[in-house]
């Protein structure tokens, strides 16, 4: 293949996105990566969702400066994942910058949660979501899910160690997760009373908790000393991944599409257990592999929790794996 410049903008999201560019490096391109937003504070992602216009100029000085860069112009692809900073506008003058590049869109969120969303997919020459009714509901957009790493995919093959945790959870908090997971865990030690669980309950700012507890009902009786306000790194949770059983997954309520947490399950090679119904749609699915529960009222079975986890045919595997995935992106 020649040189290939790609333009990636993308927020950052637990690293994520220095693995996508990795991957396309390993594939031979020449990647620049830019955060989609001018900065990742908690105050900024929440103008940004609720307000953009507040935190327009910021973003117009961001990204006019990569705008002016020296080699835009020379860049065959535009790789844009969410773009919820990235104006109308400001698209507009990236493709008359470079009218040759071939624009690409995915988000890994659900469109109906964006502002303008719909109306910028038209300056996209191929648009994705991870969200399989995004692609029902939306001509232009291909349903493509999410993918898990090498590291998950080296969990799978990796010989069985010392399982010491049969339910693990590790997540960020948002909308009524805490509650959810002590739901879970309440039906998981009906069944099996010795049951061995841990959690890792991630928030990124103190003081946003502390106006969630007073605003959000879900956050009121939600224990400071069951908050962590640092996120594990990738080899801790590698680590407590590969030490477990089963791995819970809590979905957004206002979500459909299947989470990072879900598909790397599959490379991992861990039953799971979500609250994510529309799991039974995709070609991975096994029931002895994968338990659906009902958030406000899950029922946990014993036998899935004392079961061993069902290989998958091969090619499953390999469809899921970020190298797949960054291939069809840039196909």
């Amino acid at each position: 293949m020649s040189e290939m410049n790609v333009l990636f903008i993308a927020p950052k999201f637990f690293s994520y996105e220095e693995a996508i560019k990795r991957e396309m490096e390993n594939l031979g391109y020449t990647v620049d990566l830019y955060d989609e937003r001018p900065a990742s504070t908690p105050l900024i992602k929440a103008l940004i969702r609720f307000f953009p216009k507040l935190v327009s100029p910021i973003s117009e000085i961001y990204f006019n400066h990569i705008l002016k860069k020296k080699k835009f112009d020379y860049y065959h692809i535009v790789l844009v994942i969410k773009g919820e900073a990235l104006s109308i506008e400001r698209i507009k003058k990236f493709k008359q910058k470079n009218p040759s590049a071939k624009f690409i869109y995915y988000t890994w969120d659900a469109l109906k949660n964006f502002k303008n969303g719909r109306e910028k997919l038209s300056f996209f020459d191929k648009a994705y979501s991870f969200d399989r009714h995004d692609s029902k509901s939306i001509k232009k957009i291909k349903h493509l899910p999410l993918f898990y790493t090498a590291a998950y995919q080296a969990l799978g093959v990796a010989l069985p160690l010392k399982l010491d945790i049969d339910l693990l959870f590790l997540g960020s908090i948002h909308s009524d997760r805490y509650p959810v997971m002590n739901n879970i865990s309440a039906a998981a030690k009906k069944v099996l009373k010795s049951v061995k669980i841990h959690t890792h309950f991630y928030y990124q700012s103190k003081w946003v908790f502390f106006v969630k507890k007073i605003l959000d009902i879900n956050f009121k009786k939600m224990p400071w000393n069951d908050i962590s306000w640092i996120s594990l790194n990738e080899l801790d949770t590698l680590s407590m991944i590969s030490r477990s059983k089963v791995v819970i997954d809590i979905h957004h309520p206002g979500q459909t599409g299947l989470t990072m947490r879900t598909i790397e399950c599959i490379g991992a090679k861990k039953k799971m257990i979500t609250t994510n119904g529309d799991v039974v749609n995709y070609d991975f699915y096994n029931s002895k592999n994968i338990m659906v529960v009902d958030r406000k009222n899950p029922v946990v079975e014993a036998s899935f929790l004392q079961e061993e986890y069902v290989e998958l045919d091969s090619v499953v595997y390999e469809k899921y794996s970020i190298n797949t995935w960054v291939r069809e992106i840039l196909s």
